[in-house]
């Protein structure tokens, strides 16, 4: 028998105000579920930003009036927000009448090979795996890279870079009728390739997912359509995506990779450079833990997560990058930038610096 009964009736209410709380958030989830449905008959996107804004503001608003912290009523109303998105955006995939199509995975056993199977496969498409590494469990699997090639009116290529020539090799000679569409994070690698396949008469397109494999919501990410030059495979691949609150940006196979040089491979090496440097130390972990800035929390958390990352996909997106020469020499030269501001006696250099990177991030807003 416990010792502490007003503590044990104390929690016994909190328990109680919980359980009437998340009574509350089931009433607002089926309310938000009768406005995804509205919106969908009316043609209006799951994500209202601005009503987003106005709702987080008022529980603010309602925060103070109760002299509670406003941020505590921001991240419960942000938590509430997302559950509402969710189950709008599960009424838009259930809602789709798109035609059923053949879909081959080439490497569903990888992390967004899988994941492509899923999402096709939960669009009502029939969904074909082959992947030499084995069988990807719950579908349709076939160890015949021919049953694929023939069969399917989509070609989904989610196989390492390292094997991509080979494979385009082996598709080029075969000539399969489907659409093929690789998901590389690079695109130099296989341009010459891409460039040989259409000029055997193959359809050929491009994707490249800024999100991973364990995303389930779709909203705020992106999807890279990198165009080869033939637009009604683009718009047939596009429309896969059709309905979902996916935004997709359109570039050229060349712009993909300029790009990906400054959004993957510099903040990438970023982050390897600032691990490198504290590994370099002398000092471990938990010594800069105890100690850490809020600057230092995020940067090492971000750092963190790439450092646990597949090297050898990092190592291939900064060695097979034709234009990583052009952003470590951006690097080296910001980097001196950045020293010869610190180490000056006048602080204006460093002040043009600071203000030189506002003003880039200020153009976005």
């Amino acid at each position: 028998m416990s010792r502490r009964p007003k503590l044990d009736r104390l929690r016994a209410r909190i328990r109680e105000i919980d359980r009437r709380i998340l009574e509350l958030a089931d009433e607002r989830v089926r309310l938000a579920e009768e406005v995804g449905q509205w919106k969908l008959e009316n043609s209006l996107p799951v994500r209202d930003f601005e009503t987003e804004r106005e709702v987080l503001a008022n529980a603010e608003r309602i925060c103070l009036e109760f002299d509670l912290e406003p941020t505590l009523g921001r991240e419960i109303i942000r938590a509430l927000i997302g559950g509402a998105v969710k189950v709008q955006e599960e009424i838009r995939e259930r809602r789709f009448h798109g035609s059923k199509r053949r879909i081959g995975i080439l490497g569903g056993r990888g992390k967004m090979g899988a994941w492509m199977a899923r999402y096709l496969y939960s669009r009502g498409h029939d969904v074909l795996v082959h992947d030499i590494a084995g069988r990807l469990p719950g579908f349709r699997n076939t160890s015949r890279l021919e049953k694929v090639l023939a069969e399917c009116e989509v070609l989904i290529v989610a196989v390492p870079l390292a094997d991509a020539k080979d494979f385009y090799r082996t598709v080029r000679r075969a000539k399969p009728g489907g659409i093929i569409v690789d998901l590389f994070s690079l695109k130099s690698p296989i341009l010459t390739e891409i460039e040989r396949a259409r000029a055997a008469g193959l359809r050929v397109t491009s994707l490249h997912p800024l999100f991973g494999p364990d995303v389930y919501l779709l909203s705020d990410c992106i999807l890279l359509l990198a165009s080869c030059g033939d637009g009604d495979a683009d718009r047939s691949v596009a429309d896969l995506f059709a309905g979902t609150s996916l935004e997709i940006v359109t570039m050229t196979v060349e712009e993909h990779d300029r790009a990906m040089g400054l959004v993957l491979g510099l903040s990438h090496g970023v982050n390897f450079v600032f691990t490198e440097a504290l590994a370099r130390s002398g000092l471990s972990a938990a010594a800069l833990r105890k100690v850490a800035t809020t600057t230092y929390k995020k940067q090492s958390a971000t750092a963190s997560e790439v450092a646990r990352e597949n090297p050898r996909l990092y190592y291939d997106i900064q060695h097979l990058n034709r234009y990583s020469p052009e952003v470590f020499a951006l690097f080296e030269q910001s980097l001196a930038t950045f020293r010869k501001a610190a180490t000056s006696r006048d602080p204006r250099a460093f002040t043009k610096l600071v203000e030189r990177g506002r003003a880039f991030f200020d153009e976005e807003r």
